[in-house]
């Protein structure tokens, strides 16, 4: 038989106890004897893989072939409705804040952790799988490189997780281990404010001008380290230190990931990712003049004013480099 009617005789097979290994086994070999398979029918095996381990039992599998499936098509909505069925669960935590840290950080992760245990705020420690776990009880070690460059990946899990283990009526706030809590209370108040807005909150980060090196000297794949970023500028985005996700945010950000994972190809800043997702699921930034509105504070931040973060009207400025000295020129 060719491809199509060996396909189809096995899309037809009913999912029972009796059928269940030999779907799975007939999958692999149709794709380890066919170099081309039509998307068409790539998200339907994996539709069937879904629907086997569904009827095993088998949670964690059952929900990686459903993504697959969605991933190969991504305009199903049908497929997609199964996806958010399979994980829909509401919790008593409707507002989580998530540490993004790394093993590296692990003693700024654990400060900032101490900050929120005092001012009792809810909130998980993220780090990557490939390095070893942090040393806290609410440390979470999700699918993703604990490594600069995959910070998206990281971000992205963080949120998923959330949403598929948490429930999807939280609220979530990501800040990173640098932070400071410097009024718990202040904080509080926020996160009750925006709890029932489908709201994406923080302080905007983004000009024409933006530093397209940025991760320089910072990626453990040293080609990138010379490699600029080549993506464009679409809108302003919360700035990584601090932003708030309202539940309707968070499923679009994890929905939208989830059908178009390419979003991720070329992106080494989650902020920018997470922002530029936000822009095609029409959902507008709500602007902070700064974290501090949140009861935060970054050590390390620059003082500016938000029309400097954001897109500016005022001429560009180019460096001239020429000769022996830099001059600042306007571009009109």
């Amino acid at each position: 038989m060719n491809f199509n009617q060996r396909a189809t005789t096995l899309l037809q097979l009913p999912i029972a106890p009796l059928t269940w290994d030999s779907i799975l086994k007939e999958c692999d070999r149709l794709e380890a004897d066919f170099l081309h398979i039509p998307s068409a029918y790539k998200w339907s095996l994996d539709y069937k893989r879904f629907q086997v381990e569904h009827a095993r039992g088998n949670h964690s599998m059952s929900v990686r072939y459903l993504k697959s499936a969605i991933s190969t098509a991504p305009y199903n909505n049908e497929i997609l409705g199964d996806y958010k069925e399979l994980v829909k669960k509401t919790s008593g935590i409707k507002k989580l804040t998530l540490i993004i840290a790394s093993k590296k950080n692990e003693v700024q992760a654990l400060k900032l952790a101490a900050q929120f245990d005092q001012a009792n705020i809810e909130y998980m420690i993220v780090s990557g799988s490939d390095a070893p776990s942090i040393g806290h009880v609410r440390a979470l070690q999700v699918d993703a490189s604990d490594r600069y460059e995959s910070r998206p990946q990281k971000v992205a899990a963080a949120f998923t997780w959330a949403y598929e283990n948490i429930g999807n009526n939280v609220g979530i706030m990501k800040v990173d281990d640098e932070m400071v809590l410097q009024d718990g209370e202040k904080l509080r108040q926020r996160l009750a404010q925006f709890i029932d807005e489908n709201t994406y909150v923080g302080v905007p980060s983004a000009s024409l001008s933006h530093d397209r090196c940025l991760h320089w000297g910072l990626c453990h794949d040293q080609d990138l380290n010379r490699r600029v970023y080549g993506r464009p500028v679409l809108r302003p985005w919360a700035s990584g230190e601090a932003y708030y996700l309202g539940p309707q945010a968070v499923e679009k950000l994890v929905l939208s990931l989830l059908r178009f994972p390419g979003l991720f190809e070329g992106e080494y800043y989650e902020d920018k990712l997470v922002g530029d997702v936000l822009l095609f699921e029409n959902t507008d930034l709500t602007e902070m003049k700064d974290v501090n509105e949140f009861g935060l504070s970054w050590p390390g931040a620059v003082e500016a004013s938000p029309k400097q973060a954001a897109f500016s009207t005022q001429p560009t400025k180019h460096l001239d480099v020429t000769g022996s000295s830099l001059k600042i020129t306007s571009i009109k």
